[in-house]
């Protein structure tokens, strides 16, 4: 029992979407994406199976954010990337697959995977405050800007949130930098540009030094588009 308050004791619970509950089923989507069975998971990482399931149920309070690191370090050697943000308090880009091992395994990458106990108090004031964001507006949403793509304008380690536009409203953001879904359900930061066909759009990179391997996504279908309103910068420049 003592075991088990101690991880209550390290779960922060900022609104209902970091629940123990909320947590359980990003757990479970991350171990899918995977391909990894508990037992598999477990047998990598050194977890104790039943402390899995108690996560994945929401027991005990749910997913600590030392848990949550251990989780991500071992999801990153099967090609799975995740920040700790996404996964205790779905803030930023969701989970997503990776080829090239050596980037998901990279240290400047596990560095971002902190536990809340230890951040500074900016990073704490910027998680508090983003969830406040989509509490006031329900088509929130926010991104860890993860590449120099559109440096200098905006930084690896910046939070940027916006309000999700209808489609029939897409047309009124050409020329805007955008947090854009693109049709796979990747999220991405780049000015959004008016494409050669009807819902069509170019997603184009501002930096012109960017080590981004696409600068420019040419006719793009996208779900959703959002342009920045809000920067908050998690690493000073």
């Amino acid at each position: 029992m003592s075991k088990a308050r101690r991880y209550v004791k390290k779960v922060t619970i900022l609104d209902s979407k970091s629940s123990p509950k909320a947590r359980a089923e990003r757990l479970k989507r991350l171990r899918n994406l995977a391909n990894l069975s508990r037992k598999e998971l477990c047998q990598l990482s050194g977890i104790n199976i039943n402390t899995l399931i108690g996560w994945e149920v929401g027991r005990y309070g749910g997913l600590p954010a030392d848990g949550a690191e251990k989780v991500i370090r071992y999801m990153s050697q099967k090609g799975v990337q995740c920040t700790l943000e996404w996964l205790l308090h779905e803030l930023g880009s969701g989970p997503k697959a990776v080829t090239d091992y050596l980037i998901a395994n990279d240290e400047d990458h596990l560095s971002q995977s902190k536990s809340l106990d230890v951040v500074s108090h900016t990073e704490k004031s910027i998680l508090h405050e983003l969830v406040y964001f989509r509490k006031q507006f329900p088509r929130a949403i926010s991104l860890l800007v993860e590449d120099d793509g559109m440096m200098p304008y905006y930084h690896m380690g910046d939070y940027v949130a916006g309000i999700k536009y209808q489609p029939p409203q897409w047309q009124s953001l050409v020329g805007l930098n955008c947090i854009i879904q693109r049709e796979n359900g990747e999220l991405i930061l780049r000015n959004f540009r008016a494409g050669s066909g009807k819902g069509l759009f170019n997603l184009i990179c501002l930096n012109p030094q960017t080590t981004v391997s696409q600068p420019i996504l040419y006719n793009e279908k996208i779900l959703n588009a959002a342009p920045v309103i809000r920067v908050y910068k998690k690493y000073p420049v």
